[in-house]
């Protein structure tokens, strides 16, 4: 008799904690809630300008030029060096791109617009995409390029040291200008694009660490 009670006692002792939400859920639903009323709140400031300029933002045709002329200052400064560069600015858009299919796959966070609770909210000019948003490959890609690029514009293994590298600076502010467009067009949260931003800086830092450390200078 004792142990029927004691049996039953814990089998409703352990529901009991299964059914209540614990402090780790709480607080992802409420930063879930946050997450969405901001997407909203940047989404909805919208205007005829931006709803012509912003689906070419997002694109990725219009920085062509910008990449071309991302070349040829490196080629400016490093001469022969660039072809290094570039290897692992390719090496770095692979590992930024992946890390991201693998947080998609795995975490099956869906985007704005294929969330149900707020998708007929959503404004779509460019559609879509796939089911997953988190995390953002065009937030790590800009970001991680931003940082390699930035870092690299002040080493003076074997070159002159630059004198403004302010100019670099700007990156960061064209791949915000990349995260703000993904918003507007409807397919990325705002912690989608956070968390993009942060493994993008993650893998530019740990490439040039990499750069500095093993690439032998090629003039």
């Amino acid at each position: 008799m004792i142990f029927s009670f004691q049996a039953g006692f814990l089998q409703n002792r352990i529901l009991y904690i299964l059914s209540e939400p614990t402090l780790e859920f709480v607080m992802l639903e409420s930063l879930n809630n946050f997450d969405h009323s901001l997407f909203l709140t940047i989404h909805h400031c919208r205007n005829g300008l931006l709803d012509v300029i912003m689906p070419y933002i997002t694109g990725r045709i219009l920085w062509i030029p910008l990449y071309a002329f991302l070349l040829f200052l490196l080629w400016k400064r490093f001469g022969k060096q660039t072809i290094m560069i570039a290897g692992m600015i390719i090496a770095l858009t692979i590992l930024c791109d992946q890390s991201a299919n693998i947080l998609k796959t795995n975490v099956k966070r869906l985007r704005p617009c294929h969330d149900p609770a707020i998708t007929e909210q959503v404004i779509t000019p460019v559609g879509c995409g796939g089911n997953y948003g988190f995390v953002s490959s065009h937030a790590s890609n800009t970001f991680g390029l931003a940082t390699f690029l930035w870092l690299i514009s002040g080493i003076t293994k074997g070159f002159r040291p630059v004198k403004k590298r302010w100019p670099w600076s700007l990156l960061f502010f064209w791949s915000l200008l990349i995260c703000w467009s993904r918003i507007y067009v409807g397919v990325h949260f705002p912690f989608d694009l956070l968390v993009g931003c942060l493994i993008g800086a993650f893998w530019g830092i740990i490439l040039f660490l990499l750069y500095e450390k093993f690439i032998p200078v090629w003039k």
